[in-house]
């Protein structure tokens, strides 16, 4: 308010929010602030919050509502096309928190086709030290938070919703980052609700709620022939309920690299299309054909998991046979047939590994 935003939902407030991020971020204070005031609706355009700091850390506190314009034609275009919303990039030593909403109001983007969007709601694009929480968001025109190139960020008892009809609305998105957490956080959207991409090392993904949604997802991965490289991701004490998948891994046919050390724990299903499902022929049904090369998954652990499964094949894993899945290991696994569901099954294909315990449809490994 303290840069001339009026805060009435009406006015374009994105100037004076830019110059609060300015004066915080290059001021002479020992700790940068911004302070977006609760009882106040900003509606702003696309803003790029642009670092190094001098003041780490940067304390970015948003109690009010932030609202992105509804209308697809007053987004702002760039040489690459539309310019995404809110952009953290190159600040490290950063706290985004508060008890405040960030509407995309997506809804006129859905009906466009999605190469004609604008990208992220909010992104983190190489930056370090970040901590996200406490926020809610909603309606993205496309995925909700991007982190790329980032380390050390970690995002915490958010909530994220958007309408199941809503195309590629994931929750998160992570792509070359390390040491990444999402913890106790409830995501609703009508895409991943968490999805992982390539060159990310030790993430974790635990207490989440999610549904609707298409599950949490490693990939896609290995699109073009690109080489893959994925490794240490635990994801553990989350809820899929009503979701199309639940704990999936999609590689497409010949891409190289690897995916390994993948940990899934104390998972529960209800009602959900593919609770457990590797796929490595992804975007190329119906007519999948052999390749000589393919991602290598590997090391994936499956333990402590239960709950309904609204289709009859309840595990999935079909894996090339130019790079069979190895040390697929699972243990503690319940799966039933949801209501109107006769019976559950499991299908595998070139998985080798080992089970523990109870496995319940009976295990495929090999």
């Amino acid at each position: 308010m303290k840069y001339g935003a009026v805060g009435d939902g009406i006015s374009d407030d994105t100037s004076a929010l830019q110059k609060a991020w300015d004066s915080a971020c290059n001021g002479s204070s020992k700790i940068g602030s911004v302070y977006v005031p609760a009882g106040k609706v900003f509606l702003l355009s696309s803003l790029h919050f642009t670092g190094p700091c001098k003041l780490k850390p940067l304390i970015f506190t948003i109690d009010g509502e932030m609202k992105a314009q509804s209308d697809p034609n007053k987004w702002q275009k760039g040489e690459n096309g539309i310019i995404p919303w809110l952009i953290f990039d190159r600040v490290e030593g950063l706290v985004l928190s508060g008890r405040g909403l960030l509407d995309g109001q997506g809804k006129g983007w859905w009906d466009i086709h999605c190469r004609d969007h604008p990208g992220p709601m909010m992104t983190f694009s190489n930056c370090r030290n970040v901590i996200l929480k406490s926020l809610r968001f909603r309606n993205s025109a496309q995925s909700h938070i991007l982190v790329m190139g980032s380390q050390n960020v970690h995002i915490k008892d958010v909530k994220i919703k958007s309408p199941e009809i809503s195309p590629n609305t994931d929750g998160v998105h992570i792509t070359s980052s390390s040491d990444v957490s999402i913890t106790h956080s409830d995501f609703a959207t009508g895409d991943d609700c968490v999805s992982i991409g390539d060159q990310v090392h030790n993430l974790s993904v635990t207490f989440v709620n999610c549904g609707p949604g298409h599950g949490v997802s490693v990939g896609s991965l290995g699109r073009g022939g690109t080489e893959v490289e994925v490794e240490d991701i635990r994801v553990a004490h989350v809820n899929f309920t009503g979701t199309t998948n639940g704990a999936r891994i999609k590689t497409w046919p010949g891409g190289t690299g690897y995916v390994r050390g993948i940990e899934f724990f104390d998972i529960r299903f209800s009602n959900v299309q593919n609770p457990i499902i590797i796929d490595q022929f992804y975007g190329c049904a119906p007519n999948c054909v052999q390749t000589e090369k393919a991602v290598h998954i590997e090391k994936v652990k499956y333990m402590k998991m239960s709950g309904t499964s609204r289709t009859e094949v309840a595990m999935k894993l079909k894996c090339s046979g130019k790079n069979a899945c190895s040390n697929v290991f699972m243990r503690d696994i319940d799966l039933s047939p949801a209501s109107g569901i006769g019976s559950v099954s499991s299908l595998c294909s070139f998985v080798q590994g080992a089970t523990q315990g109870t496995i319940r449809p009976s295990s495929c490994i090999q």
